[in-house]
């Protein structure tokens, strides 16, 4: 749909891509949200009983006074801070709120680059050292799509007229769900039996709104097709490994699927079209809500 150089894209059809999609049930059960004034202290209580991590008041066990809380994220361009004038992006962000809010001691490390296809995401995995004892030692990892690439390639058939409509990221698609499915199972065998917390991030639709600086071919519909095919992929990895998703295409876009998020400030039509600082905000506070418990 856009230049993924700028945004990722919207995804495309393939019903049969995928059959391990869970029910409408349990994708909204892993995307819930913890509601309520006790919530920090049931996060807190959670960060403490999962890595025996203190939060601010006495800490009897001088262990858990000491410890860590090491978050890693993976992605491309969405993740790694495009579009956001802090440049923290979610992950950053995310880990800011850890601090502020329960007062762990948090590093992240953000290993979403622009342009990173989930082949190249996938490969680091495999056999890159600064990727893999990163993630190795990761008590909490963060998935962004790295669809990208993929969708760029159906673009350009699609602008190309090689194709029509959604059946343009059929392949793209197929073969992003696979190397999705891979990098998470590849991340989870990197720590074994340790605790973990998994969280997948998946993506807006991105075209309401952005119409004039978008190709012709980038319909709202399409947009949307895309956007949920993102989330079910994500989100079935994520129950696959008892992990949790973040539904990004409800909180930017509404219920529909279709509400202009450069209206509401939510993505950044200038640098088009990623989250906006408001935007990266609000999907921290997602991450935030969805708890630390592990899974494993």
């Amino acid at each position: 749909m856009v230049s993924r150089t700028s945004r990722r894209h919207p995804p495309m059809a393939l019903p049969r891509l995928l059959r391990t999609a869970v029910s409408a049930e349990k994708v909204l059960q892993m995307t819930g949200t913890h509601r309520g004034p006790s919530f920090s202290i049931t996060l807190a209580v959670s960060l403490a009983v999962a890595f025996g991590i203190g939060t601010g008041s006495s800490r009897p066990n001088a262990q858990a006074a000491v410890h860590v809380l090491r978050v890693v994220v993976l992605g491309d361009s969405g993740a790694s801070g495009s579009g956001d004038p802090t440049g923290l992006a979610w992950g950053g962000r995310y880990g800011r709120l850890l601090r502020r809010k329960l007062g762990a001691k948090v590093v992240v490390t953000n290993l979403a680059r622009e342009g990173k296809s989930s082949t190249v995401q996938l490969d680091e995995l495999h056999s890159d050292p600064v990727t893999r004892t990163a993630v190795t030692n990761a008590d909490i990892i963060l998935f962004g799509s790295t669809a990208g690439a993929n969708l760029n390639e159906a673009d350009a058939k699609l602008a190309a007229k090689a194709c029509k409509g959604e059946s343009c990221y059929a392949s793209a698609l197929r073969a992003w769900a696979r190397d999705y499915g891979r990098i998470v199972s590849t991340a989870v065998a990197l720590r074994g039996t340790r605790k973990t917390v998994l969280r997948g991030v998946t993506e807006p639709n991105v075209v309401p709104g952005a119409q004039g600086v978008m190709p012709p071919f980038a319909t709202v519909e399409l947009g949307l097709f895309q956007a949920k095919l993102i989330k079910q992929t994500v989100c079935a990895t994520m129950v696959a490994h008892r992990g949790r998703c973040i539904d990004v295409l409800a909180a930017f876009n509404g219920p529909s699927g279709k509400r202009d998020a450069y209206k509401s400030g939510l993505l950044n039509k200038i640098d088009c079209c990623y989250a906006s600082g408001k935007g990266q905000q609000l999907i921290a506070e997602l991450l935030l809500k969805t708890g630390v418990k592990p899974s494993n």
